[in-house]
């Protein structure tokens, strides 16, 4: 996003930054409570896959942009809907390159078995 890299630079990798850190503890307090090593996010494609969907910043970024706007282009209410739909959009297109990537992941260790 061009505006991110532009006006928002510094505030894109720190909130990247924070919100990767905080998922990453996040999973494995998540690991530790609900069983340990036997626990669905104590696989490595499972936890790598939370912590990519669940680190997602485009919503905080496109509110943060609708802000700057000041009600030019409307209600800043408004605005912030689409900015929804598209965040959600994207963390099902995230889901599914995991799955793509796990997919791929398997095959290749198929082959080399």
């Amino acid at each position: 996003m061009k505006v991110c890299s532009v006006i928002f630079s510094p505030f894109c990798r720190l909130l990247h930054a924070i919100l990767f850190t905080f998922n990453a503890l996040a999973v494995k307090i998540l690991s530790t409570i609900s069983g340990g090593s036997k626990s669905a996010f104590a696989k490595k494609e499972n936890a790598s896959a939370l912590l990519l969907v669940a680190s997602q910043k485009t919503l905080p970024v496109m509110v943060a942009v609708v802000e700057q706007l000041g009600g030019a282009l409307g209600a800043p209410g408004l605005l912030v809907l689409p900015c929804v739909a598209a965040h959600l959009n994207q963390i099902i297109m995230d889901s599914f390159v995991v799955n793509f990537w796990q997919k791929d992941r398997t095959t290749s260790i198929a082959k080399d078995a």
